[in-house]
C-alpha cells in the first residue's frame, strides 16, 4: 500500500515540477515510512514504475504511438511500446533508488540519537 502514496505524492510534485521531482517522492515517503531496504526500493520503484508507465502508456494511445515509435527508433528498439516500458523502468529504479535514500537516512538518524 505504501506504494500507492509514492505514486501520488509523485504525480502531485509532477505537476508543478521537473522530471526529478519523482526523486523527491520517493525520499521523502522513505523518511516517513522506516522498512526493510528491500521493501523499501520494491515500493519505490513499484510505484513510479506504474506511475511513469501509465503516463508514457496515456501518451501513446493519445498520439497514436507516433512519439514513442520517434524514441524507440532512436533507442534502436523494434517496437514503440518497447519506449513505454523502458521509460517506466527508469522511473522505478530512480524512484526505488530514491526511497532506499530516504529509509537509510531515517534508519541512520534514528541510531545516531537525531531527530528527522
Amino acid at each position: 500500500m505504501k506504494w500507492i502514496i509514492v505514486a501520488i505524492a509523485g504525480f502531485l510534485l509532477q505537476i508543478f515540477f521537473p522530471w526529478w521531482s519523482i526523486a523527491l517522492a520517493g525520499f521523502i515517503c522513505g523518511l516517513f515510512f522506516v522498512q526493510k531496504t528491500r521493501y523499501a526500493f520494491l515500493n519505490g520503484f513499484v510505484g513510479i514504475f506504474i506511475l511513469w508507465g501509465s503516463m508514457a502508456l496515456y501518451t501513446y494511445i493519445i498520439n497514436q504511438g507516433f512519439l514513442a515509435e520517434k524514441l524507440a527508433g532512436l533507442l534502436h528498439l523494434p517496437h514503440g511500446i518497447f519506449s513505454v516500458i523502458v521509460t517506466a523502468l527508469i522511473g522505478g529504479v530512480i524512484g526505488g533508488l530514491s526511497m532506499v535514500t530516504g529509509n537509510e537516512l531515517k534508519k541512520l538518524c534514528c541510531k545516531e540519537g537525531m531527530i528527522i
